[in-house]
């Protein structure tokens, strides 16, 4: 690649609209093409080879795309050139919202509030933009749920963007690559219903949460997904087993669950009903079989809240959240504050509640006195674009740290910078709960707070070159859910030392993005993977106590206040503890 550089930037020029300094927290991942940068509200894509450009005419391809104007679609804006004037890649305007497999997750439902008719809408608005493209001669080929974001909440209801649109077929430009996980095993090459099938795999798991060739079937080895897509054996096989984390195909609107069955189940290929299509179903509603185990009568369930608003997240501080966004605690069973947004954090201090919250856009910091309930706005001279919690600490994230907030009482509440750790490529840097995962150049990393003033940054090569999806850390020891190229899912569990100097890792398939699963302070593990079974664990010690129970079911969304081990369902706070 033939770029200038200056102390590690790189100088590009972009098509009508000049020079622009790529500097390296620019950086956000790099793939088998090419390496992508953002600058502000810009995008660019460089690639690997720097032949590619000429040889395959990307310059043609890329201005017919850009003609491809649609809400849904992020589309190149220009031409990007080195300073020699010779093409290098593209650039576009940034697709904010969830990687798609987010939006899979029931705890993506619970906290965002997202439910079946925002599924429908989403799915509508997807079936509309594959139609769109269609129209105009092209095949997406390689639309995997990695290149659909959600934007949710909108004005007007959840909307889908679908990126990575260079790599779609259109005239002299064939397909080339596509994810085995949404590839039509019965279809020679890629036509316009290889891509309605790959449409049905992605949102068939918006509304249900499991792919449709996945859950335990006789037969098939747990992730034989390939035999089973060729066999036509999907989880509509009468014999399938599914975890109750799997949502009931009921809510599939009649006409549309005839397709998902004629396409997986029968191997037919049509293009897909509308979403609100009206008619009558010509099959009844798949039942869905689960595990089923015998309960042991080892664990207690006892109920901590039922309040008039359901219950959508719970912090280890004893906060809950409600879907009006009051504030409820636990401890005192009483009210005391509301939050506007569902991305907000509280964590408790002296003499009350310090909430960090996103108002009209702006990140700001409130104090609420427990025994008055009077709220106080709080300033913070800072330009902050994140906020992260890690147990009942408080950090916010700027283009170049992650600061932790201090708070006290000195007269009046005041709120401070405390310990700062330099992050070196922000914007290729996910935050989950209580852990982010940075990628420098194809590098991953954990980054994690730990003890009462620490923080480590931890090279972790067994996370290159895939998606993380869902990670949660504890006391020593973080999981993390990642999505390879081929749309397999792997978990991971990293338990580190006590000065987080070294790890050892454990891994193993994953049918879901799901990760249920809560870390307690004192570094006890609960984790449910199948329906009917508890799994109690100390990852220091390698510890395991496995109890079953029919209540116990992958539908629950675990969490923990302080030590107790709790639990949201139906909008109700259970906890559960041994006898």
């Amino acid at each position: 690649m033939s770029v200038s550089t200056r102390r590690g930037n790189i100088i590009v020029e972009l098509e009508r609209r000049g020079t622009l300094t790529l500097r390296p927290d620019d950086f956000v991942a790099c793939g088998g093409e090419g390496t992508i940068y953002r600058a502000a509200n810009t995008v660019v894509k460089i690639y690997n080879d720097s032949s590619k450009m000429s040889r395959d005419s990307m310059i043609n391809k890329l201005k017919i795309l850009s003609g491809l104007r649609h809400h849904y679609i992020v589309v190149p804006e220009g031409i990007v050139f080195d300073q020699k004037s010779q093409p290098i890649g593209f650039y576009m305007a940034f697709a904010s919202g969830e990687p798609m497999p987010r939006v899979f997750t029931m705890a993506f439902r619970q906290r965002e509030g997202f439910n079946d008719e925002d599924a429908k809408t989403l799915t509508e608005r997807m079936r509309e933009t594959v139609d769109f493209v269609h129209e105009k001669g092209v095949i997406l080929v390689d639309a995997n749920e990695l290149n659909w974001r959600a934007i949710f909440p909108g004005p007007k209801g959840p909307e889908p963007r679908i990126i990575d649109v260079d790599s779609w077929a259109i005239g002299r430009w064939p397909a080339k690559v596509i994810m085995p996980s949404i590839k039509d095993w019965h279809t020679h090459g890629f036509t316009k219903l290889t891509d309605w099938f790959a449409w049905g795999i992605v949102t068939f798991q918006v509304f249900t949460g499991i792919h449709p060739y996945k859950g335990t079937l006789e037969g098939y080895k747990p992730g034989d997904i390939e035999a089973r897509m060729k066999a036509n054996a999907s989880v509509f096989s009468p014999k399938i087993s599914l975890n109750r984390a799997v949502r009931d195909f009921k809510c599939i609107p009649g006409l549309l669950l005839d397709w998902y069955k004629e396409t997986f189940q029968r191997g037919q290929r049509m293009v897909p009903p509308s979403v609100f299509a009206k008619g009558i179903s010509i099959a009844p509603a798949a039942k869905i079989a689960r595990v089923v185990t015998t309960a042991t009568g080892s664990l207690i369930f006892d109920l901590v809240l039922r309040p008039i608003s359901p219950v959508i997240k719970i912090w280890p501080s004893g906060a809950a959240l409600l879907k009006s966004g009051i504030l409820f605690d636990l401890a005192s069973k009483r009210q005391f504050g509301k939050l506007e947004s569902t991305k907000g954090e509280v964590v408790k201090v002296d003499d009350g509640w310090l909430l960090a919250d996103w108002t009209l856009g702006n990140l700001k910091f409130f104090f609420i006195d427990s025994r008055t309930l009077e709220t106080q706005e709080l300033s913070l001279a800072l330009a902050a674009y994140q906020i992260v919690r890690c147990e009942n600490r408080l950090f916010v994230v700027t283009k170049t740290e992650l600061i932790e907030l201090q708070f006290a009482c000195v007269g009046k509440p005041v709120l401070s910078t405390g310990r700062r750790t330099s992050i070196l490529q922000p914007k290729a840097t996910h935050w989950f709960d209580s852990v982010g995962i940075q990628e420098a150049f194809g590098a991953k990393f954990l980054i994690t707070p730990f003890g009462e003033n620490a923080c480590a940054i931890t090279r972790v090569r067994e996370l290159d070159g895939l998606v993380p999806v869902a990670a949660k850390a504890g006391n020593r020891f973080v999981t993390v859910i990642a999505a390879d190229k081929l749309g397999t899912y792997t978990k991971f569990e990293f338990t580190f030392s006590r000065d987080y100097s070294s790890y050892t890792v454990w891994q193993g398939d994953a049918d879901t993005p799901e990760l249920s699963i809560v870390i307690l302070p004192k570094g006890v593990c609960a984790t449910i993977i199948n329906d009917g079974e508890l799994n109690i664990f100390v990852p220091t010690s390698g510890q395991l106590v496995k109890v079953k129970d029919r209540q116990i079911t992958t539908s629950i969304e675990l969490a923990n206040w302080g030590d107790k081990v709790v639990y949201i369902d139906n909008g109700e706070i259970w906890s559960i503890r041994m006898k």
